[in-house]
């Protein structure tokens, strides 16, 4: 690779390693190893005889050199991302892998369909789909798009539009309220076996008209895992807050029943979220069109 070229392709990737604030993030955006992206940046340094980066351990933030080198690499990056976005609008048909990170109970009450759909409407598209309900670095990790389930979305840089609302209902199996009886209130959940998703949900909070109330739980159960949470108040072991989507088809089946049906808990939002201000490829706004179009809520 000539000195030029070579020039250029090192400071799309300091552009890139600036955007993302972090070799990781840059390298998942870039396709490349932590190392290669490293190896990058301390070349061009070498090459131009200064410092472009302050390097932590836990941070990295531009020194003057490098943010009068940023304002220049940043405008090569915008212009070779709006050829390929150009490039990308003559395909008919997206093609291509997109990444996609699901809350676990979203992802399996609902992703099935819209893969079977994606197939049928987009045969060259590839959906490679991650269930977890950790919260993920979409950027850091490579992702083109996270559904996430919140009350409010914490502000970032990402793109972030609410596609519908997820109702939370108390629920538990019928052989449970057999044998320890039905609460009437929220304040009778404290002397019930209440099982949570994640540690911090210790206090549920009710609304019935304009008043409202909040309980502090306890029971015997924590996890991260809302499908291991389910199966749980199936098997009897205690009450739960769940989404209505996930306990829908048990109600249904009468595998469980909901209880304070006078007491209303709190709705959240279903979000649909990637990092692309401009130029999203076609392969990815054909499948959020598909998300918002299928995913009603």
């Amino acid at each position: 690779m000539n000195t030029m070229l070579d020039n250029v392709v090192s400071m799309a990737v300091f552009a890139r390693v600036v955007q993302a604030s972090s070799f990781t993030g840059a390298a998942a955006m870039l396709g490349l190893s932590k190392s290669v992206v490293s190896a990058r940046i301390s070349a061009l340094e070498a090459r131009l005889g200064v410092r472009l980066l302050h390097r932590t351990t836990r941070s990295l933030s531009l020194t003057a050199d490098g943010a009068r080198l940023y304002e220049q690499c940043a405008k090569l990056v915008a212009a070779a991302d709006e050829a390929r976005a150009a490039l990308d609008s003559t395909f008919r048909e997206p093609e291509g892998v997109v990444r996609v990170t699901v809350p676990v109970g979203m992802g399996l009450w609902h992703m099935p369909a819209i893969v079977r759909e994606a197939r049928a409407l987009h045969p060259r598209l590839v959906l490679d789909v991650s269930l977890s309900d950790h919260h993920v670095d979409i950027v850091a990790e490579g992702f083109d798009v996270a559904i996430r389930v919140a009350e409010r979305l914490e502000p970032s840089t990402l793109v972030a539009r609410r596609m519908g609302r997820e109702r939370m209902i108390v629920c538990a199996s019928p052989a449970y309220l057999e044998k320890h009886g039905e609460p009437s209130s929220p304040e009778e959940l404290t002397r019930h076996n209440c099982l949570r998703l994640g540690s911090l949900a210790r206090a549920w909070t009710f609304r019935s008209g304009r008043q409202t109330s909040t309980v502090t739980i306890s029971g015997s159960l924590i996890t991260d895992n809302i499908v291991m949470l389910r199966q749980a108040v199936i098997d009897g072991i205690g009450i739960a807050r769940l989404p209505m989507s996930v306990a829908f088809a048990d109600l249904e089946a009468h595998r469980l029943q909901q209880v304070l049906l006078d007491h209303a808990l709190g709705e959240a939002s279903v979000f649909v979220v990637h990092p692309y201000r401009k130029h999203m490829p076609t392969k990815v706004r054909a499948f959020i069109d598909l998300l918002i179009a299928r995913l009603k809520l």
